[in-house]
């Protein structure tokens, strides 16, 4: 696999991990307000999810963060 493969697999990776927790959090809190329950939670984080500035963001970071990891070994691999 080569090595840009491997870079764009660990941004796809980070962003994964970010909604997952983004998830979680949303969900649990929509289960812990008197109004809210874990389905309105799940829709609340879809909507939250879809929006391309937070999106954006999370894919942006991912990026900057792989590159700055990167630049900081010195362009050495794992």
């Amino acid at each position: 696999m080569p090595q840009f493969t491997k870079k764009l697999t660990d941004v796809a990776i980070a962003v994964g991990l970010t909604m997952a927790v983004v998830l979680i959090i949303v969900v649990t809190n929509s289960f812990l307000t008197s109004r809210g329950g874990y389905w309105q939670g799940f829709n609340l984080w879809l909507q939250l999810v879809q929006r391309p500035d937070i999106l954006g963001t999370m894919i942006l970071t991912a990026l900057v963060t792989v590159g700055y990891s990167i630049w900081q070994s010195g362009g050495r691999s794992r």
